[in-house]
């Protein structure tokens, strides 16, 4: 038997193992039986496939490295061209492509040394179909390989870090404002933010609106992935050509913008309150505030000092009172392209009980996927055992030793904190289970595609 299955390999997921990096505790984790699988070729995510820039300062993806163990486990990291490229940008915020190629690289590293471990392996192209409980809280996985035979493992402890899912399928069908929806709108001007952060995107992107009567754009929404889009399409479209008022942003709620500190907030103008500050690091809007390129674009909506302002783009408040339901409804009619930026949800799959009942989990309903120790909630908001989520999507609320501004309600989704505070707090919750592990696992899906673990 496993101790830990891991299944999804991007930040999220390595992170509690970069946690443990660091304390010097991985090897011992390992030996205890992991294993970690991913739909993709490598550890690491896609993140190279996006097109914008970072909104992580370069130095932040590289702290782990400062640990002593960390360097041990990831050697081969410390000294690579990536690693040097990030560090020459270690106080600015790079491009997701160098922070793609720094990925490529941490997850060759990590892979190899679970590979070198003796009970630990990485397995790429698989997936996972179902959870099943055992009647002793361990917990079976239907495993797929890319040939498309299907394994079971069994874990004490699994750790569900399949990233996040567009959250616009469902508001396709819900009102925006009394009598409109984008059930009324062609769904093939309709397209998600992280669509449009790729390659391709962006190209479909520009043809669409080069193809429409109109260069008129609609972004729903009001936080990074909607800044962002506005960005793509201001700095990254060079072959549309935008006049005043073309984009605009509709958005619930003025965004929080971030800034290292009270003063450097109010002197840019930008109010501020005690619930804006997070008490750990004194920052404005810490963990939900605007960065990288998004802030820079509202700081020139906003007209700010020493910025250039940038008339192609505008607000606009989106509520009734200020914005009737038939200028909303034109607003959308005469769009080119509607992009929708309305954060994440976590990717989940089936859940079943020890009696192969299906299990409803509250991410599936809309709700927050974890509670403040990551373990996975039901659709009753009960903690479900053994079953941890971690990253993008899961809307973890971060305990109050984490710091963070007690106004913050959007999504975490922070390599930082994966790495440390979220990241010790699925290792510690695994802990005492591996501490009292004393056996070492052995198992292979090479050699036949069959895997014999229970």
């Amino acid at each position: 038997m496993l101790e830990t299955l891991i299944f999804g390999a991007g930040p999220g997921g390595t992170g509690p193992l970069v946690w443990a990096a660091q304390i010097g505790a991985l090897k011992s984790w390992l030996s205890a039986g992991v294993m970690v699988v991913d739909r993709g070729d490598a550890i690491g995510g896609a993140i190279g496939d996006y097109i914008i820039n970072s909104d992580t300062l370069g130095g932040v993806y590289l702290e782990f490295l400062g640990s002593r163990s960390a360097r041990e486990v990831f050697e081969p990291l410390v000294d690579d061209p990536t690693t040097r490229e990030l560090e020459r940008m270690r106080h600015e915020y790079p491009p997701l492509s160098a922070v793609g190629r720094y990925f490529e690289r941490f997850g060759t590293a990590l892979a190899q040394f679970l590979a070198d471990s003796d009970g630990a392996e990485f397995v790429p192209r698989t997936s996972v179909r179902t959870l099943s409980y055992r009647p002793d809280g361990t917990l079976t996985a239907e495993i797929a390989e890319a040939s498309g035979n299907t394994t079971n493992v069994t874990a004490k402890s699994v750790i569900m870090a399949l990233g996040g899912r567009h959250d616009w399928v469902p508001p396709r069908n819900r009102e925006i404002l009394p009598g409109v929806s984008l059930a009324d709108c062609p769904v093939d001007k309709v397209m998600p933010s992280g669509l449009l952060f790729t390659a391709e995107g962006r190209q479909r992107a520009a043809a669409l609106i080069g193809a429409a009567p109109s260069r008129r754009v609609v972004i729903l929404g009001g936080s990074h992935s909607a800044f962002s889009a506005a960005v793509v399409m201001t700095a990254q479209m060079p072959e549309v050509t935008f006049g005043p008022g073309d984009i605009r942003i509709l958005l619930r709620r003025e965004p929080p913008v971030f800034y290292e500190n009270r003063e450097a907030a109010e002197t840019d103008g930008y109010p501020v309150s005690s619930a804006d500050i997070c008490p750990r690091t004194l920052r404005v809007n810490r963990l939900g505030g605007l960065r990288s390129d998004g802030r820079d674009l509202w700081r020139r909506l906003k007209r700010r000092q020493g910025t250039e302002p940038e008339d192609r783009v505008v607000l606009t408040a989106l509520h009734e009172s200020v914005l009737p339901p038939a200028i909303l409804r034109q607003y959308l009619d005469d769009a080119a392209l509607i992009v929708t930026a309305f954060g994440y949800r976590a990717r989940t799959v089936p859940v079943f009980d020890a009696d192969g009942r299906r299990i409803a989990l509250s991410a599936d309903r809309g709700g927050s996927a974890v509670d403040p120790d990551a373990r996975v909630f039901d659709a009753g908001g009960k903690p479900l055992a053994n079953l941890f989520g971690i990253g993008l999507g899961t809307n973890y609320r971060p305990l109050a030793s984490m710091g963070g501004e007690a106004s913050f309600t959007g999504q975490l989704n922070s390599l930082w904190l994966y790495q440390n505070d979220v990241g010790r707090v699925v290792y510690q919750g695994i802990g005492p289970s591996i501490r009292q592990s004393g056996h070492r696992a052995s198992r292979s899906l090479r050699g036949g595609g069959k895997l014999a673990v229970v």
